[in-house]
C-alpha cells in the first residue's frame, strides 16, 4: 500500500493556484510541488493542517490510501499491540492544582503477512 496525496484535485476543486497556496502556507512553491508530485519525503503535521484549514478539507480527503498493483497482496494480520499511555494535562488555569489524565490508545501491527 501507497498513501497518495490529492493535493492537486483539492487545489484545483478550490481554485486555488500552486502559488497562492505556497504564499498561505508560507513555503517555496518548490515545497508545494514536492508535495503535489508526491516527492515529498514527508510531510509536517503542522504543514497538513495549515492544508486542511486552507483547503476546507479532512486530512482522509487529502492523503489517501492506495493499494499495490503488483499482484502480490498483503495483508495485516488481525493480531495487533495495543499501547497505552497516560497523558497529563495541567488545567491549573481552569482548577488550580488540579491535573487531568487521558488514556489514550494505539494499535499497532506486529505481522505482515504476504499471500
Amino acid at each position: 500500500m501507497t498513501v497518495e496525496v490529492r493535493l492537486k484535485e483539492m487545489r484545483n476543486a478550490r481554485g486555488i493556484s500552486q502559488n497562492e497556496l505556497a504564499r498561505r502556507l508560507e513555503m517555496s512553491l518548490a515545497n508545494v510541488q514536492k508535495i503535489e508530485y508526491g516527492k515529498a519525503k514527508s510531510i509536517p503535521l503542522d504543514t497538513l493542517d495549515k492544508l486542511c484549514q486552507i483547503l476546507e478539507c479532512e486530512v482522509g480527503q487529502l492523503l489517501v490510501r492506495v493499494p499495490d498493483d503488483d499482484g502480490e497482496g498483503t495483508e495485516l494480520s488481525t493480531s495487533a499491540i495495543a499501547l497505552e499511555s497516560s497523558i497529563s494535562i495541567d488545567a491549573s488555569k481552569s482548577n488550580p492544582g488540579q491535573i487531568t489524565k487521558r488514556s489514550v490508545g494505539i494499535i499497532l501491527p506486529f505481522e505482515r503477512r504476504t499471500a
